[in-house]
């Protein structure tokens, strides 16, 4: 494929599921529905012991890309690889526009989680990958793109943006930018629960349509707030 297209840019999103996102959102979800008990300090140890392998692996990931790249036929300045984090799909405990206790978090908003596992989720676990990952990319000598503010005031049950409803119609302005945990599979596939939806995914594309634009230095993307996808923006660092 490299080798019959004009390859300009790489991007590189690897590292979540190695280090079991599934598994920590499924075990934080567990834990509010069903043991009515905290999951951030078992899933913080979990992750501590995974990651220094998850993040040799992701730079094992970029030597193997380079490697296809050079037989192919491009040289290091032909084309660049940026590597890029995650965005939370779940906001602060304060940004949550549900009540901790009662059945609406579960049943209505579909974001099961206390809000000391929120509050752990957005400011210790993703910013925890996001600098892991910088650190990768700086050791690599590839370009960083940081996500973790990118879904800021749209995640699942953020105050500052209203779930699609019959009477409140899908939004790039307004909506949730990610899809709530569904069991009913109402909103797609059940397995794509807290991932980006299509003003997520829309959102990412700007990113990467802005990143390629700068060639180089580290980014964060982040979105204006009352603003569609097309209103994310890039700043240094």
């Amino acid at each position: 494929m490299a080798a019959s297209h004009d390859v300009e840019l790489i991007a590189l999103s690897v590292g979540g599921n190695d280090l079991g996102f599934a598994d920590i959102i499924t075990s934080c979800a567990t834990d509010y529905i069903v043991w009515y008990s905290y999951c951030h300090d078992d899933q913080q140890a979990e992750v501590d012991a995974k990651i220094d392998g998850v993040m040799a692996d992701v730079g094992r990931s970029v030597d193997e890309i380079r490697a296809v790249m050079t037989a192919a036929g491009y040289g290091s300045s032909d084309y660049r690889i940026v590597l890029q984090s995650y965005p939370s799909p779940i906001p602060r405990a304060a940004d949550n526009r549900y009540a901790e206790s009662g059945w609406t978090r579960t049943n209505t908003g579909g974001c099961p989680f206390w809000n000391a596992d929120s509050d752990w989720a957005r400011d210790s676990l993703v910013p925890q990958l996001a600098n892991r990952l910088k650190g990768v990319a700086a050791a690599k000598g590839v370009q960083f793109m940081d996500l973790r503010d990118a879904l800021q005031g749209r995640e699942v049950c953020a105050k500052a943006s209203r779930q699609v409803t019959a009477t409140a119609p899908a939004s790039g302005t307004t909506s949730e930018w990610a899809r709530w945990i569904d069991s009913q599979s109402t909103q797609g596939l059940v397995q794509e629960s807290m991932h980006p939806n299509a003003y997520g995914q829309q959102a990412l594309g700007r990113c990467l349509a802005l990143i390629h634009a700068r060639p180089t230095g580290n980014h964060s993307c982040r979105n204006t707030a009352g603003s569609g996808p097309a209103g994310m923006y890039l700043t240094a660092g």
